[in-house]
Order: C-alpha cells, then sequence, then structure tokens
C-alpha cells in the first residue's frame, strides 16, 4: 500500500481512537491544554443533564496566549530539517564568508602582492560589506518564522483548534486578534531570558557595526580614525560577526525543547548547528591570529601597519571568547536534557569535570598569552617567542573541542543536596530546637527520617567531603568578586572610561589615563550637582515641609545646567582645534551622556517608575552569589500580612547596609513573609551616579526623601529604610563588641504616624562587623552636613580591599508596633512613639543576644 494512502488512513483511525477515549465526538476537536475545562471540572461533568439543560449567562472573554512552542514537535522523532534550519545554516555560511573576504581584503592592504589584491579591495569588499548589513536583519526574521527548525514527520495528527465549535448549548467564545510583532517580541524577552540577552547583545553589536560604517563615510578627516583607515577596519567585521552568530543563537534558543526526543545528544540538529557556529566562530578568530602576528613580523615599509596587529588580535580574543562561552552556556542547554546550570562548580560528573579542567585551563593559558601578545605590541621592552598568536589559537582550539566533548558526558548529580552556600537560618519566636536540614534552595527545612540507613566507607566519605570543600572554595572566590564589584559598583563606569578610550583610539597611556580622568572628574560634578541640589533643597525645605520653596529654583538648577553642557563643550572644543585622534570617541561619549539624561524622567528616584517586578519577584545569579557568601540566621517575632503596609526600619547603618540589599531576595525571607515586599529606601547622592541607579531603581529602590517616602505609602506600599543614615554610619567600627544606633532622626516615625502605618524594628547584631572606614570624624561630619557626603569614603574589609567580611549576620524582625493616624503630628505625639519605638528596640536586643551569640555586646544609643 502506498505510504501516502496509510497516512490518510491511519489519520481519522488516530482521530477517533483519541476522541472516544474522552467520550467526545470525533467530530469536535480536542481542546488545548489551557483552553479545556476549569481545573475542577473534569469532562464526564460535562456530560450530565444538567449542564446540557444549563444555558450560560455570559462568557467571559477568552485570552488565549500562543504558545511558545508546537508541542506536536516535542512527541515526534526527527527525520529532517526545515527550510528555518536551511536558512539559519545559509546565513551562517554567508556570514563566515563575507568576513573572511572582508578580512582577507583589509590584510591585502599592508601586503599588496597578495593574488588577487586589487578584486578583494574592490567589489569584493564592498560585496562583503553589504553581505554583513544584510545578515543580522534577515537573520532575525527567522525567529518569527511559525515553523520549527526539525519537524515532524508527514502523517502526524496535529490539532490546532483550542475551543470547541459553536453549538446552540455553547455560543461562540470571542478570542483576541491575533498578537501583534511587537507583542510577541515583548512576550518572547519576558519568557525567554536566554532568547532576550542574545538579541540585546546581538543587535548592539550590530548597531555598532552600522555606526562605524556611517561614520566611516564621512569626511576625510573621519577616515583617518583607527577603526575607518583601509587596512584597519578588521574591528567592524569582528562585530558583524559576532552579532550575526548571536542572533542565530536566539534564534537556537526557541528550540531548545523541540529536539529532546532524540535518544543520542550528538544526533540533535539544533545542537549541530550551534557547534557549527562557533567554529566558524573559531576559524575566523584564528585567521585574524596568524594575519596579526604576520603583518607584526613583515609590515608594510610605508608604516601604515602598526595599529593593524593590534586590531586583529583584539578581534581574535574576543571571537574566541565569544565561541567557548557560546558553547559552554548554550551548547550546554541544547546539548542536556535537565540538570544544566551555568555555574555548576565540579559538577555533571568525573569525566565532564576533568574535560571542564582541560577546556578551561587551555583557554587560560590561550588568553593569557594572547593579552601578553596585545601588551607586547605596547610596551617596547616586552617581547615574546615568535609563533605566539599560533600558539594561543591551538590552546583556544583543544579548549573548544574540550568544551565539546565536555557536555556529550554531562549527566545530572544524583548525589544527596549539598549544604546551600546562603547559610540563613529559618527561626520564628518560641520555635524548638529541631533537626534541620539544608534543601537545595538554601531553606531550613525540618530534617526526614530515613528508613534506610546509608553507611560510606572512609574513602568515599574523603572524596565527598573533598568535592564539598572544593564546591564552596569556588563559591566563595566567585562571590568574593560577584560582592567586590557590587560593592564597588559606583567606580565601575570611571574604569570603563579608560578601558573604552584605549580601544577606540591611538593614544598613547598618557593620553588615555587623561582622557579617562578627564571623563571621571566630568561625571564627579555632574553627580555632585545633582546630589547638592537635591540636599539644599531638602535643606530649605525643611525635607519637604515647606510647600513655598521651589524645587525648581534657579539655585537649584543652575549648577545642574552649568555641569550637563561640560561633555558638548568638551565635544566643540575638539572639532575646533581639530584633535581627530579622540573627537569620534568623545562625541560618541557625549550623545550616550545625553541620550542617558532621558532614564531622569519619571523621577524614578521617588515614583519607582523603572521598577522591573522581574528583578523583584525572581531569581538572579547575581542576588545567589551574595546569598551563598553571606550566612546568619533570620528571627521571626510576627508574620507581616502582604495586604497591609508597614514601615521596616533596620539599625544599624554600618559602612554599608549590606544585609538590607540582599535579605528580602532570600529564600528563608520569602517563606518567613510570603507575597511580602518593602521599597528599600537608600541615600539620594546613589540615585546620581550611573549604573549604581540603574541596579537600585530596576529593584525598586527609591531615594530616603520625604517625598519618596511619603509617595510610597500613599500607594499603598512598604518602606524598608535605614534610620541612622550617615551619621551613624561614621560612628561604625568594628570588633567593639558594640551595636551602635543613632537615635536623632525622626522623620520615620513622623511619617509613620501622618499615615497611621505600624512600625517593624529590624535589628542586625553584626552589621558593623563587616566592614570599616578610614578615620577623619570632623573632616566627614562637615562633607556630610554641607554636601551629604562623608568624605573621606574608603571602606576596607577582608583583606583591606573594599570586599565585606564573610561573618555570619544574625538579623531579628520585630512585630509590627501599631502608631496613632495623626495627620499633622505634634513633636509631642512624636518624641511619644520614638521614646516607645527605642524601648522595643531594647527590648529585642536583651531578648535575642545571647540566642544568637552576642551576649557579650552592648546596645549604645547616640
Amino acid at each position: 500500500m502506498p505510504r501516502a494512502l496509510q497516512s490518510a488512513l491511519a489519520k481519522p483511525l488516530r482521530e477517533n481512537h483519541r476522541t472516544s477515549t474522552h467520550g467526545i465526538s470525533p467530530s469536535v476537536p480536542k481542546l488545548s491544554a489551557r483552553a479545556q475545562v476549569p481545573h475542577d471540572t473534569t469532562v464526564d461533568d460535562m456530560e450530565t443533564p444538567q449542564l446540557k439543560q444549563r444555558k450560560p449567562k455570559a462568557l467571559s472573554r477568552l485570552i488565549v496566549e500562543p504558545e511558545e512552542e508546537d508541542e506536536a514537535f516535542s512527541t515526534v522523532p526527527v527525520e529532517q530539517m526545515s527550510a528555518r534550519g536551511v536558512f539559519l545554516l545559509s546565513m551562517a555560511v554567508t556570514s563566515f564568508a563575507a568576513f573572511t573576504l572582508f578580512a582577507v581584503a583589509e590584510l591585502t592592504h599592508h601586503h599588496p602582492r597578495f593574488l588577487l589584491a586589487d578584486v578583494l579591495q574592490g567589489e569584493t569588499h564592498f560585496a562583503a560589506q553589504w553581505a554583513l548589513l544584510l545578515a543580522v536583519p534577515a537573520t532575525s526574521a527567522a525567529a518569527w518564522f511559525p515553523i520549527s527548525i526539525s519537524h515532524a514527520p508527514r502523517g502526524v495528527l496535529r490539532i490546532t483548534s483550542s475551543v470547541p465549535p459553536p453549538s446552540p448549548d455553547s455560543p461562540a467564545l470571542s478570542l483576541p486578534p491575533t498578537s501583534s510583532l511587537l507583542t510577541k517580541l515583548a512576550r518572547r524577552y519576558r519568557r525567554n531570558h536566554m532568547f532576550a540577552i542574545y538579541q540585546s547583545v546581538g543587535w548592539t553589536l550590530y548597531g555598532l557595526f552600522v555606526a562605524l560604517q556611517l561614520v566611516c563615510f564621512g569626511s576625510d578627516s573621519v577616515r583617518d580614525l583607527p577603526f575607518c583607515r583601509p587596512g584597519s577596519r578588521s574591528v567592524q567585521a569582528v562585530a558583524a560577526f559576532i552579532a550575526e552568530v548571536l542572533i542565530i543563537s536566539s534564534v537556537l534558543t526557541l528550540e531548545k525543547r523541540r529536539d529532546r526526543n532524540r535518544q543520542r545528544r550528538k544526533d540533535r540538529f539544533v545542537v549541530q548547528l550551534n557547534n557549527f557556529n562557533n567554529m566558524l566562530l573559531l576559524v575566523g578568530a584564528t585567521l585574524l591570529a596568524l594575519a596579526s602576528e604576520y603583518t607584526r613580523m613583515f609590515p608594510h615599509p610605508s608604516g601604515s601597519s602598526v595599529g593593524y596587529p593590534m586590531a586583529t588580535g583584539l578581534g581574535s580574543l574576543a571571537l574566541f571568547v565569544t565561541a567557548l562561552f557560546n558553547t559552554y552556556g548554550l551548547g550546554g542547554v541544547l546539548s542536556t536534557k535537565d540538570g544544566w546550570n551555568f555555574y555548576q562548580p565540579f559538577m555533571g560528573g568525573a569525566r565532564f569535570v576533568l574535560f571542564q579542567i582541560v577546556s578551561w585551563t587551555c583557554f587560560g593559558a590561550g588568553a593569557a598569552l594572547q593579552v601578553l601578545y596585545l601588551l607586547s605590541l605596547v610596551v617596547v621592552e616586552l617581547e615574546l617567542f615568535v609563533g605566539a598568536m599560533a600558539v594561543a589559537g591551538s590552546l583556544f582550539v583543544v579548549a573548544e573541542i574540550g568544551m565539546m566533548m565536555s557536555l556529550l558526558v554531562f549527566r545530572k548529580s544524583t548525589q544527596s543536596p549539598r549544604r546551600s552556600g546562603s547559610g540563613v537560618h529559618v527561626k520564628t519566636a518560641g520555635d524548638e530546637c529541631v533537626s534541620e536540614a539544608k534543601s537545595t534552595e538554601g531553606e531550613v527545612v525540618p530534617a526526614e527520617k530515613s528508613d534506610e540507613t546509608t553507611v560510606a566507607s572512609p574513602v568515599q566519605a574523603y572524596l565527598f567531603g573533598f568535592h564539598e570543600r572544593l564546591r564552596d572554595f569556588a563559591d566563595e572566590c566567585l562571590a568574593v568578586l560577584v560582592i567586590g564589584g557590587l560593592a564597588n559598583i559606583q567606580f565601575i563606569p570611571n574604569a570603563l572610561m579608560f578601558v573604552y578610550f584605549a580601544l577606540t583610539t591611538n593614544l598613547s597611556p598618557t593620553g588615555v589615563a587623561f582622557y579617562g580622568m578627564m571623563a571621571t572628574v566630568m561625571e564627579f560634578f555632574m553627580v555632585i550637582s545633582r546630589s547638592i541640589a537635591t540636599h539644599l533643597y531638602l535643606k530649605d525645605s525643611h525635607n519637604g515641609l515647606r510647600k513655598d520653596v521651589n524645587r525648581y529654583h534657579v539655585k537649584y538648577v543652575l549648577p545642574q545646567i552649568v555641569t550637563g553642557c561640560l561633555p558638548a563643550v568638551v565635544t566643540y572644543r575638539h572639532y575646533i582645534n581639530d584633535k581627530e585622534e579622540a573627537f569620534v570617541p568623545v562625541l560618541l561619549l557625549t550623545m550616550f551622556v545625553y541620550v542617558y539624561e532621558f532614564t531622569y524622567r519619571g523621577n524614578p528616584q521617588q515614583t519607582g517608575c523603572r521598577e522591573r517586578a522581574s528583578w523583584v519577584t525572581g531569581r538572579s545569579f547575581l542576588v545567589d552569589t551574595v546569598k551563598r557568601y553571606f550566612q546568619g540566621t533570620i528571627i521571626r517575632m510576627a508574620p507581616l500580612d502582604p495586604e497591609k503596609q508597614y514601615v521596616l526600619s533596620f539599625h544599624p547603618h554600618g559602612i554599608m547596609p549590606i544585609s538590607v540589599m540582599w535579605l528580602q531576595f532570600t529564600a528563608q525571607w520569602r517563606k518567613l513573609f510570603p507575597n511580602f515586599y518593602a521599597h528599600i529606601l537608600t541615600a539620594s547622592i546613589l540615585h546620581q551616579i550611573p549604573l549604581a541607579r540603574d541596579v537600585l531603581h530596576f529593584y525598586g529602590s527609591r531615594e530616603v526623601t520625604r517625598q519618596a517616602f511619603a509617595y510610597t505609602l500613599q500607594q499603598k506600599e512598604s518602606v524598608l529604610l535605614v534610620p541612622g543614615g550617615q551619621a551613624e554610619m561614621l560612628e561604625q567600627q568594628s570588633a567593639k563588641n558594640e551595636v551602635r544606633v543613632y537615635t536623632h532622626h525622626k522623620g520615620f516615625i513622623r511619617l509613620a504616624i501622618e499615615h497611621g502605618v505600624p512600625l517593624v524594628p529590624v535589628l542586625s547584631f553584626k552589621e558593623g562587623e563587616m566592614m570599616d572606614n578610614v578615620q577623619a570624624p570632623m573632616l566627614q561630619r562637615w562633607f556630610v552636613k554641607k554636601l551629604a557626603f562623608p568624605f573621606p569614603y574608603f571602606p576596607y574589609g577582608r583583606a583591606l580591599l573594599p570586599i565585606p567580611r564573610r561573618i555570619s549576620i544574625p538579623i531579628v524582625v520585630g512585630e509590627p508596633m501599631d502608631v496613632p493616624h495623626i495627620e499633622k503630628p505634634t513633636q509631642k505625639d512624636i518624641d511619644k512613639v520614638h521614646a516607645r519605638y527605642f524601648a522595643v528596640l531594647q527590648e529585642m536586643f536583651e531578648k535575642y543576644k545571647d540566642e544568637v551569640g552576642c551576649g557579650d555586646y552592648k546596645l549604645v544609643f547616640i
């Protein structure tokens, strides 16, 4: 019998068999999982006579969200590659060919005797440019094709109807129209984080490539810039090629569950395509590495080859790094069925760990060798052996192959859950001591009794303990790096300025240092002008109580206008003085500064308009790393109703109120206070520093001003603040066995009374032990009083570095303390609640200091 006839006969048979098993007529399509029936109603209930006779009053509008994937593809074996797969493969090959021709054409400018040099520099180079320009937009269209890379064989039943047809007893439902392209884009960005990351980075690099193309078509003076000069434009091709590979990878993230039914991982086409793309990156990186060293050994007699080895060396390193991390990140998700995490030290089986050690060791050695090579181009005294880039390329090839092999032997860990690095114990007031065991999420749960007892041999116990110590060491090393960066996030933009001018100009080290310092000073003046304006307004208006003080008075606005004009003035001076070596980088930086000004719209530091709900409620790698570093105990004296609002006041401030920033994101807090979140109020100056303010805003933080405080309470939301502030910070010293609390700030009590919101004291016993600051009390107090900034400010902790010490932090969350609701409280009303509040805080300290191991500590009211 012909195959087509068999399929035609098999289809109705399968339909009748499926529908008859559920008691539904074959003519009625099967409901989808989202739109069948309510969870508390079965199909048999729908067949009752009462239900048939009852007429529905009014059916609510059914909203059917289109699924990201077609479930038919996950239930059948993959037989062939679809049009989308062929298209992506062809685009990868086309973009690689264009990149190769582009790079070879640039090389011929330094070696004109190469074969076909004139052809490569003419129409071939022009065609390669256009191919790279069109590749990313064309490939992005593949993300919206309604087909899979690998599709199902013919004859497989695919039901597309999501609702039953209309009948007299069941009128038709009005479905929403098909989602627009923007809606689909927003949905995929929200649901698929890997897709969002790949798309964002890919389009950013593509935008950089397009910007460089437009800039280089400008005047003759612009064409003499390092990245526009013929023979030095390989960086443009690198950006375009990486962008194309990342866009293809973003499409592959949409396929990560469609091809899981294959028995052999190496047969999955999505994995093969990802590995193929990474190998193309590897080949391109090797080509640039060899071209860089060849041109260094045999430069052009005219001296025009000075910048070429550096440009191609940087491009080679970027391609190598992209290839390895793309293989490990996306390749791990596509190659493994479950149990894969990006950060999983010494997990995945012995063979996986062995291949990973070999791969990352070769990668580190190759990267170090390439960095030394790039330094040797700048530092004359540093010389490397001939063939250093070839050796580095060989190491990267071994690293890439080892990474691919490790993914094939990965297996999900089956050992018992390990101790969570967060180390936070959950306790409630009145709980008795129970045997506790930590789950993989870091929560403390009662230990279950086991009917079987497993006795491990001494060798197994030693190996298991050694494995745990290795993982703990890896966790701590990573946490030190992450926390060190987060604790000094305000300095990251300044450091990036030096890197920016080093990569975009041919300036000497002295010139790079000058421009980096100039950008840092300019940022300092812009930040400090905003901070001083806010401080003066709050001082003149008595924290916003005086309504006659206009915050847009020239006294507060003029300094910000003057400092805001500085980037434009500097750019203009570079233009009229023909400082071509740095004009374009300065122009781009100035444009970024003024575009960034739009993030101040809507007063996000007061209204929280930039808050990201997914950041607040979801999980984050950075937050999880911070939780693994700190240890402590959370003691809950009473639950907090998520339907009500509270004013949580945290004591003491410490040099940095670090515990405040991560406390609410722990699994333990969410277990003790489910569905409860209080907006963190932080110092106003932090909401003016780039990058630091962005992170704070995305996590829902607001500045600790009366306006932001009152606005949050008016929105029926809770707040978490540190009342001691900078005055309390100046009093902190470690190794004193004291909890020093500043008691002269009463603004939070006034606002709590005005809105009738209960106060919740939160006491951290060892907050002041994590860090110290340089001691200059008189000078620091003057700066706090005049400029609201405690200069000099150089915090230090672990190994005298600006990294918090790893200390167990006991935190007690007190009971809500009711306050009277008085719209205009008198000073007597405030003092009465103030005295009662700090008496409660004293009782909390005395009650729990012995339990948390701080019996020799003293609570000092300042």
